[in-house]
């Protein structure tokens, strides 16, 4: 082969000096063919050619080879043939008389061809069984206050049936206990899923792709025989089913704003309102969810006989009161001694206390510090002021306290527009809901009309009497201690009289 400065002088020589091909294999001492190639060629674009890799010894066994790795596909990796094994089968079965690294070389690099091939097969066109795995934040209410709570979807793209669970914070006892909760709902467990570089499972990126798992995790992981895939730093838009999930389960099934009561009650919810999603008609397919998704279901995993316990432990030490502080709060543990060493098993949802010999000595519910916001009173209030027939339908009535409530649901119109307005013009000036909730119950309901009886009760409510405690002393002799005088002796003397 030619260097490319030979190569130009040839055109050089042919083109500029106007040497015959002869004269020019003559004087380079190249052959005539050469120079006739590169004098005539006009395309001198890069050209990639494939290599083509030959196999003599195998040639007559690759077609054997493909269909045993092709059946071996489908089946659980302790099920498919080991690259020893099938160098095995060929000289046992067909007479393969080559050697063992010639076969256990091949089969090893078809392995990864089928297997790169199969990966970019899965991601674009989900067979089923696999999920997508997201967290979300929505708005509840809870005793009249708007807090924030976090929400994990589960969703599966080849059918979009999708399952969540509501939960109080994204810590790594959360997430593990909602995709425990998730698998169950779904009745098996996905092949593979798709997650975000989330803390609770990756505590670490190096090199911006290996990726180090958390332990609890890893052992999560092990017990359910999923595979984990995680999204590159930033490309949330990977894992794009879950992600639109995440925003159209906020706006069906929480909208308008659903009251947190519990978390069992509201993942129940959460669980009839999925149920009710698999009716619905796939977005591109034309076919109902629920079809696609009976389809789905036998291709994942079977949950396993024992359910995974989702827990961590902390040492800890009680103080002079018997109390354990976990999370900023002190705990009092009525069977905890003074400066004993303790064991905390820190679930999701409580902390349980054990002692050193692994007994259980007390537990309390797990604090969570939520964002809460008051609820915008007077704005929903000012809303079906003008809109009185709806009210009692208007997510701020769903939310008012009992006696409230009970308030507004007078049938008159009229009447029921002038008590909005009542309320209105009481938290306008600075009274709360809480306040005038109670003055409403502390009054009889046929005074709600009058308001210069309610201004009263408002006014008892925000200044109660002071009640003074009873003194207690201890200087008075015990004999005479609640000793009452008879008066009549004092009498007689104002009388006159005198002691005897």
């Amino acid at each position: 082969m030619l260097a490319m400065a030979q190569v130009e002088y040839i055109k050089f020589l042919r083109e500029v000096k106007g040497l015959s091909i002869n004269a020019i294999a003559n004087e380079l001492k190249v052959n005539w063919r050469t120079v006739k190639k590169f004098t005539e060629k006009e395309n001198w674009s890069e050209e990639i050619n494939a290599r083509t890799k030959t196999y003599p010894v195998l040639g007559n066994y690759l077609d054997i080879i493909e269909m045993w790795l092709l059946e071996d596909q489908p089946k659980k990796q302790k099920y498919r043939h080991t690259n020893l094994r099938i160098f095995q089968r060929l000289r046992d079965e067909c007479g393969f008389a080559g050697s063992v690294r010639t076969v256990t070389s091949y089969v090893a690099n078809r392995k990864k061809e089928l297997a790169t091939t199969s990966d970019t097969y899965i991601d674009l066109n989900h067979p089923g069984g696999e999920a997508q795995v997201d967290f979300g934040t929505v708005d509840m209410t809870n005793n009249q206050q708007i807090i924030e709570v976090k929400y994990l979807v589960m969703s599966f793209p080849y059918s979009n049936a999708a399952f969540l669970k509501i939960l109080p914070a994204e810590n790594i006892e959360c997430f593990l206990w909602g995709l425990r909760e998730l698998f169950d709902l779904a009745g098996g467990v996905p092949k593979k899923i798709w997650f975000d570089n989330l803390s609770a499972a990756v505590a670490k990126i190096v090199n911006h792709q290996d990726r180090k798992l958390t332990v609890a995790f890893q052992r999560f992981k092990l017990h359910y025989g999923f595979q984990a895939e995680f999204c590159n730093p930033g490309k949330g838009n990977e894992k794009g089913n879950v992600e639109n999930k995440v925003g159209t389960t906020r706006r069906n099934w929480m909208v308008p704003t659903p009251e947190l009561l519990s978390f069992e009650k509201i993942n129940e919810e959460m669980y009839q309102k999925a149920q009710e999603y698999l009716l619905e008609i796939h977005y591109e397919k034309k076919r109902p969810i629920e079809e696609l998704w009976l389809e789905e279901k036998p291709k994942m995993l079977p949950l396993p006989r024992e359910k995974f316990e989702v827990f961590k432990l902390e040492a800890a030490t009680l103080d002079n009161y018997g109390k354990v502080l976990f999370e900023k709060e002190h705990f009092h543990l009525p069977k905890g001694k003074r400066k004993e060493r303790v064991l905390l098993k820190i679930y999701w949802d409580q902390v349980q206390v054990l002692n050193q010999n692994y007994e259980l000595i007390g537990s309390f519910p797990r604090p969570y510090v939520m964002k809460e916001r008051e609820i915008e009173w007077a704005e929903g209030l000012a809303v079906i002021y003008h809109k009185p027939k709806a009210a009692t339908y208007a997510w701020i009535y769903s939310v008012l306290p009992a006696e409230i409530k009970s308030y507004l649901a007078v049938e008159d119109l009229n009447h029921r527009k002038k008590r909005i307005g009542y309320l209105l013009k009481w938290i306008s000036e600075g009274y709360d809901i809480m306040q005038i909730n109670l003055a409403l119950e502390e009054t009889s309901i046929h005074l709600h009309n009058q308001e210069g009886v309610m201004y009263h009760a408002l006014y008892q409510v925000t200044h109660p009497e002071l009640v003074m405690d009873s003194l207690s002393e201890e200087y008075t002799p015990a004999a005479v201690r609640g000793y009452e005088p008879d008066l009549d002796v004092y009498n007689q003397l104002s009388n006159g009289g005198g002691f005897s």
